[in-house]
């Protein structure tokens, strides 16, 4: 197994369980198997870019995490918050806004005093 592949089935597992979706709900919304889905999270399987493309946009995964695995070791809390901010409309965001500059600066205050 190479560790691409390995990566890859780590990545696929995680979204796939941070959205409590099952190997056949999955393979449904993507339209691949549920063999596919099982050797892909395994390191097994070697997917087509469709494959491939369809999974990512269905877990809503960064793609840096599959191609570049070594940047993205302690950003779980970021990658969180962009799972967040996807599922917001851009009104909804632009009324985040200035709560998380609010946030941020009494964080930020915080840390200097």
């Amino acid at each position: 197994m190479s560790d691409y592949a390995k990566n890859l089935g780590e990545v696929i597992y995680r979204y796939r369980k941070s959205m409590k979706m099952t190997q056949a709900t999955l393979a449904e919304k993507t339209g691949v198997t549920e063999q596919t889905i099982r050797k892909i999270e395994h390191g097994d399987g070697n997917p087509q870019l469709d494959v491939l493309y369809a999974l990512v946009t269905t877990l809503q995964i960064d793609p840096s995490e599959i191609f570049y695995p070594g940047n993205n070791q302690n950003n779980q809390a970021r990658k969180m918050l962009e799972i967040l901010l996807a599922e917001c409309s851009d009104n909804q965001i632009a009324s985040l806004l200035p709560i998380i500059r609010a946030s941020l600066d009494v964080i930020i205050s915080n840390q200097i005093g």
